[in-house]
């Protein structure tokens, strides 16, 4: 009888170490998936990221701070532009200061070979870029003009145009997300023509 017990013990020991190995390799497998699904995303990332080529133009202005060609939309990284029919004070008078940032943004394409490098996607599905022609920086341009408020980069520019009270800095104005926040809005996406020149009205309708 005891001999018996101890197979069975003996049994059961190699039973549960079998188990306890089984367990250990199929923790194994499911590291080691998880591992290489990761290497795959990781992969697909860069793929993806390597599949954009620089843009070139000719570009088409939307507002201060959007680009557009051949269908697509491309917003400038770092800096946030007043909106289309926002209002500014500036020299003893008020101003459409989105239009001011729109027209200065399409002043600076012309004469100047840009090319855009994007860097993912915002929720409005538009590319994210940098643009440079040769070292000048588009989007530090419009900062140091004063014609947009940098917003994660751009802070010497920027301190730059307040001191010189370009552009914005040179009167009053509400920072274009305190504008978007006091009207309940999310940032504008304006299509070209005639809806364009609907938003542009309100816009200065709603400043009078």
């Amino acid at each position: 009888m005891e001999g018996f017990v101890c197979h069975m013990r003996k049994g059961f020991v190699v039973e549960m170490g079998e188990n306890v190995a089984v367990s250990r390799w199929r923790l194994h497998d499911a590291v080691v998936g998880l591992c290489m699904l990761a290497l795959v995303l990781i992969i697909i990332a860069k793929l993806e990221q390597s599949a954009v080529t620089d843009i070139v133009g000719p570009f088409h202005v939307v507002d201060g701070d959007t680009l557009s060609a051949d269908g697509n939309r491309f917003r400038l990284l770092d800096v946030d532009a007043p909106e289309l029919g926002q209002r500014c004070t500036g020299d003893s008078r008020i101003y459409d200061c989105g239009n001011a940032a729109r027209d200065g943004l399409a002043g600076m394409l012309d004469g100047a070979d840009w090319v855009c490098a994007a860097s993912g996607q915002d929720k409005y599905g538009r590319l994210l870029v940098r643009c440079k022609s040769g070292e000048t920086d588009l989007a530090e341009e419009l900062v140091r003009q004063g014609l947009v408020v940098a917003d994660g980069g751009y802070l010497a520019a920027q301190a730059e145009a307040r001191g010189d009270q370009r552009g914005i800095w040179g009167g009053t104005f509400d920072m274009p997300s305190d504008w978007r926040r006091a009207r309940q809005l999310e940032e504008m996406e304006p299509t070209d023509g005639f809806l364009t020149y609907v938003v542009e009205r309100i816009g200065t309708w709603w400043g009078k």
